[in-house]
């Protein structure tokens, strides 16, 4: 046996080794993939008899060389990864026998030592999974279970089997010495020295465990009270029990100490007591707000105590308040306790947060995460990602909230009119902080961070940028360099992630009628010939076999791994194709192919349904599927419904997910599975970085051990499985080049062809010089395509070159100088220090030369004017042409609606919408003949279910009712109130105070955008919806039934405590039939009374003693009784 430091490390290095034992490891995890309860499926590859006592006793063993390395002084720096690396391993080995194996006697035992491996290794979201895989544990003493919790987390339930243990009088010393007093009393026999021996060890193993429980009591008072002492007294027990066990021979008591000391010891060594500065470290509120946050986290149903490895570095620069942080971390990996933590700091400090993520989805999903965290301390957390635009709410938000959540937009759009909202804002977060490129939000998002960065006061706020997929090499270190200010230490990047990955594909065979499995783990890779068996159907009229085509397949593979018990997520490349995946479900549910999934009573979906049921009629697929236990989500869906189908999937109610592209885009949606429908979009391969991107969704912390990818093949296999592998095989990252630096070279380049590629100087006098602007059509056959790419690509260099220079008054002549000065140490300047000086110089004459053009071109009042609303120089221009149509139609509309006139309101919203659609970027990507027939109904909040009949076989109403739903998303509440709100700041640069012609008002034209983004022209309804009442129609009849008429929250709060609301709430029927339960859900929320804010209360009391009291400063724990409350003080 290895004895020395350098002995047990070559012995740990030689069994880590892929091909150690001709592979064993991998054998064991490829039969692990296929094996149910110990058998293998017909025809799946065979291994070898004795491969289950083998992995145990590689695994057993190689655990205890980690556990006796640690010992020796192998827990250092250098050995880190060695040390984990060894627990993953013996932990991995253990795990390829117990998961789906044999259930034998010690099936229970092996699952909790390879969950101490695992978590000792640091994979406490894996040693979580793996006790709570298939079921629950139940062959297991009193020690082992104290384990396992401690292990789970369920620290409320081992406080009570401790406080059981403790309070049972069966367990005192005199009772644990009974059975051998008994025993000694008995006159000697021979054959009682056998029985006297056997109430020994019986003895010894009582005393064990009321040691062992002794000391977990212990480790949960350090865990609660934050002070080491109780930790070093918790392992003190512990080692003493260790030194028992091993002298007496008592080889699972001895294991389960053995891990305890190190499972308790790490623990604490990662946990937020040890990690977070400590609490006199700290100015303003630190002290009690750290002590806040570690308790919340610690009371949550699975307590949060300790950080990942992923997090340990990151988590100690969380609080260097002088220094913006780039953390790049894989999806699942914990970005998001890195974000709170930098939060807390900032908070303590007196500080507000703006926390900035790229779509509306994931903005509400972050309110929701962050509610959850910081209302415990008394933190209020609001959100702008609705329309953009910046109404008085929004504004009033950003200036009063603690946490705010925008988009990029909304967070662009209020900054423009006043930046001075940013004054007491002390962290910036930029989640998916990747989004730089050349598309327009990308270029704008890039001149956003650089203004933000050069603002006079940016050394006062800290920016934190988050990422999934950031590259390596010279393109990340630009980035990094250009958000950090070239700060050393700024950029943590790291590749751990909590769940393991694999790979594998589903190809059908039509001759066979057959798919079979294969999946990447090693050598033998595993596979299962018949995953699938194709099907007659079981009903209707219908001869096809199932599955019949790609998205069959992927339908079959679904519920395949569903019977499993996996949860599964269908990802589809394309919007358009999510849709016809409900509706081939539903299909294939009335052909007898499958069947529903839900697992909870139809009334958990209650309110998803109702919401629903007022977009897109009772019957629409979509509603369908939900009642089967499946989620239909994309980016389009209706704000409120969309909402509620991400509250089902975070508490785990739906077991499948159809998914859009805005998974992709950092959606916290995930799975065990994760299934592809396809890798292309418009018939170009997925971008690696967004196939990388959503792969991470693959596997759940704290719920799987391992993620699984796949990608079904019906047909064209041997393309689809070339497509597969140089995704999975390609190791580039994302793209992080300037966008702005891209537009430069593509448009410069347009000019460098058209003048016949000439030399460098000649190319930088035409550009400084008289350079035309207007597109460079190389190929005539599609130039109608390039014009368009071209008019695009300049769009977003306007737009860039307005964002970066802002509203100053700059002169002709100082353009460059001022441009060159905004762009210092920005992300374009850096990337061209690594271009030939030459071509850097015509790219940068480039951006000056078009900037001079503008300013030779346009007014300051202009040039203000297109700033504050977003927009570039051609685009600006349009709107200057088309302004006193639209500001005619707005300030009528805002009139008409002050009026109470709704139908002269909406011809006005009509006639808006007409001119401003066909300007640029108000142009929909898609609309629909009849969008005015929609944007009538919409507005005068009618039921857009009502006008489709949705029948049976009804295919056409039902897309008809997505269209209608995606339009209002995409068309009505961005594009219309973008216009409208460009309209509005403009018509503000331009307001002339001597004027006596009507003018905008700012709150009457921000009325009629809400009355656009909510489908309503009642204020008071809209006020209502935004407050939380999940059904319009609703809405609207609350407030039309009672006559309200109200403005502000305020208002709001003192109609729904009216005795006149009371009455109305008392009648079954209001505000309407459908939305009764929505608005008794609603009112139950506003005028809850339950404390949402947690503080610290001190309390001296007077104590009575019997007998001889303890020391000073011993902690008394009071409130052992079971479901009482637990207070600690100190004597």
């Amino acid at each position: 046996m290895a004895n020395s430091y350098e002995e047990l490390r070559a012995n740990i290095e030689l069994a880590l080794d892929k091909e150690f034992r001709q592979k064993l490891l991998a054998k064991g995890q490829s039969r692990a993939m296929i094996w149910r309860e110990g058998v293998l499926p017909e025809d799946a590859p065979r291994y070898a008899p004795r491969l289950s006592e083998d992995l145990l006793s590689f695994g057993y063993s190689l655990l205890l060389h980690a556990i006796r390395f640690i010992e020796a002084g192998g827990n250092t720096i250098n050995e880190e990864k060695t040390v984990h690396d060894a627990f993953e391993v013996a932990a991995e080995a253990i795990e390829a026998v117990v998961v789906n194996g044999n259930d034998n006697v010690d099936r229970d035992f092996h699952r909790l030592v390879a969950a101490s491996s695992y978590h000792i290794g640091r994979f406490s979201a894996r040693a979580f999974s793996i006790l709570t895989y298939e079921r629950e544990l139940g062959n297991l003493s009193i020690i082992e279970n104290a384990l396992s919790k401690l292990i789970l987390r369920r620290l409320d339930s081992l406080n009570q089997d401790v406080n059981l243990w403790l309070s049972n009088e069966a367990v005192n010393d005199e009772a644990l010495l009974a059975p051998l007093v008994a025993q000694q009393s008995m006159l000697f026999e021979e054959d009682e020295s056998k029985r006297q021996e056997d109430a020994l060890v019986e003895v010894i193993i009582r005393t064990l465990d009321d040691n062992f429980m002794k000391g977990m009591a212990l480790f949960i008072l350090a865990l609660e009270r934050g002070q080491p002492i109780f930790v070093e007294q918790a392992l003190a027990r512990l080692r003493e029990g260790l030194s028992v066990a091993n002298s007496e021979n008592l080889v699972t008591q001895w294991w389960i100490h053995r891990l305890a000391i190190h499972l308790v010891d790490g623990l604490w060594n990662t946990s937020f007591h040890t990690r977070l500065p400590p609490p006199s470290s700290g100015g303003g509120n630190w002290e009690e707000m750290r002590t806040v946050f570690i308790s919340s986290l610690y009371r949550r149903g699975k307590s949060e105590i300790e950080l990942w490895p992923s997090q340990l570095e990151a988590a100690s620069k969380a609080f260097y308040l002088d220094s913006n942080l780039v953390l790049s971390l894989p999806t699942s990996a914990g970005k998001t306790r890195i974000a709170e933590l930098c939060i807390l700091a900032c908070l303590a400090g007196g500080k507000r947060v703006v926390f900035v993520t790229p779509l509306r989805a994931l903005s509400a999903q972050t309110e929701v995460s962050l509610r959850k965290t910081f209302r415990p301390l008394g933190k209020e957390v609001s959100s702008l990602y609705g329309a953009i635009g910046a109404p008085l709410a929004d504004i009033n938000a950003l200036r009063t909230k603690d946490i705010v959540v925008a988009t990029p937009e909304k967070l662009d759009f209020a900054l423009r009119s006043s930046p001075e909202l940013l004054d007491d804002v002390g962290l910036i977060v930029l989640d998916e902080g990747h989004m730089i490129g050349m598309n327009e939000r990308e270029v704008r998002y890039e001149a956003q961070i650089q203004r933000l960065l050069r603002r006079a006061d940016a050394a006062q706020r800290r920016i934190v940028c988050l990422s999934a997929i950031l590259p390596d090499g010279e393109q990340l270190e630009d980035f990094s360099a250009w958000l950090t200010a070239d700060k050393d230490g700024g950029l943590v990047k790291y590749d751990w992630r909590p769940t393991r990955l694999r790979y594998g594909e589903i190809a059908w065979n039509s001759l066979t009628e057959t798919a079979k499995l294969e999946i990447t783990v090693g050598e033998p890779n595993p596979f299962v010939p018949k995953f699938i068996l194709g099907k007659k159907p079981a009903k209707g009229r219908a001869r096809k076999i199932f599955p019949s085509d790609q998205r069959e397949l992927c339908i079959a593979t679904a519920w395949r791994l569903m019977e499993e018990g996996q949860t599964v997520l269908i990802f589809c490349p394309l919007r358009k194709s999510v849709l016809p995946f409900a509706t081939a479900i539903i299909k294939m549910v009335e052909r007898g192919h499958i069947h529903s999934v839900l697992q909870v009573p139809l009334s958990e979906l209650s309110t998803a349904l109702l919401v629903g049921a007022e977009w897109f009629g009772k019957d629409h697929d979509i509603l369908k599927c939900l009642k089967m236990g499946i989620a239909v989500h994309h980016g389009e869906l209706p704000t409120q419904y969309r909402k509620e189908i991400e509250r089902l999937l975070r508490e785990g109610i739906l077991r499948l997910t159809v998914s859009s592209p805005t998974l992709a885009q950092g959606l916290n949606l995930a799975a065990t599975s994760l299934i592809f429908h396809g890798l292309y979009r418009n018939r170009v391969l997925l971008d690696v970085s967004e196939f990388k991107n959503v792969v991470g969704r693959a596997g759940r912390a704290y719920v799987d051990i391992e993620g699984l990818v796949l990608y079904p093949m019906f047909d064209n296999q041997q393309k689809r499985r070339e497509d597969w592998k140089s995704l999975i095989d390609n190791k580039k990252s994302r793209e992080m080049e300037s966008g702005i630096l891209n537009l430069l070279v593509y448009l410069l380049g347009r000019m460098w062809e058209k003048l016949g590629k000439p030399n460098v100087d000649v190319l930088l006098n035409y550009v400084m010089g008289q350079a035309s602007w207007d597109c460079h059509v190389i190929d005539a056959e599609r130039s109608e395509e390039e014009a368009k790419t071209w008019d695009g690509y300049l769009a977003s260099l306007d737009t860039a070159i307005f964002s970066l220079l802002g509203d100053f008054e700059i002169a002709d002549a100082n353009v460059e100088g001022a441009l060159e000065k905004v762009l210092t140490s920005s992300l374009l300047q850096r990337r061209l220090r690594r271009w030939e000086p030459d071509t850097a110089q015509v790219i940068l004459g480039g951006i000056k030369a078009r900037a001079k053009f503008i300013w030779s071109r346009s007014t300051p009042i202009q040039r203000k004017a297109y700033y504050l609303a977003g927009l570039g120089f051609s685009s600006g221009r349009k709107l200057d042409d088309a302004s006193s149509m639209l500001e005619e139609s707005l300030s009528g509309a805002a009139d008409a609606m002050a009026e109470g006139d709704h139908e002269k309101a909406i011809d006005y919203i009509v006639q808006f919408s007409r001119i401003a659609f066909r300007i640029p970027p108000f142009i929909p990507d898609k609309l629909p003949t009849d969008w005015e027939i929609s944007l009538r109904r919409w507005l005068n909040g009618e039921s857009l279910a009502a006008g489709a009949a949705i029948g049976e076989d009804n295919e056409e109403a039902e897309n008809l009712l997505d269209v209608s739903a995606s339009l209002v998303e995409s068309v009505f509440a961005y594009n219309l109130c973008w216009a409208m709100e460009a309209v509005r700041v403009r018509a503000g640069v331009y307001v002339d105070p001597f004027s006596e012609l009507p003018q905008i008002s700012f709150s009457s034209a921000a009325h009629v955008v809400t009355a656009v983004e909510n489908g309503t022209l009642s204020i008071s309804a809209a006020l209502l919806m935004r407050a939380g009442f999940k059904s319009r129609l609703g809405a609207i009849a609350a407030i039309k039934s009672t006559g309200a008429s109200f403005h502000n929250q305020k208002d709001m709060q003192s109609w729904l405590a009216s005795p006149l609301v009371s009455d109305f709430s008392a009648d079954e029927n209001w505000p309407t039939v459908d939305s009764r339960a929505l608005w008794l859900d609603f009112i139950s929320i506003v005028s809850s009374d339950e404390a949402k804010t947690w503080g610290t209360i001190p309390y001296r009391v007077n104590a009575q003693w019997y007998g001889q009291p303890p020391p000073p400063g011993t902690h008394l724990v009071l409130g052992r009784s079971i479901g009482s409350h637990r207070a600690v003080c100190s004597m």
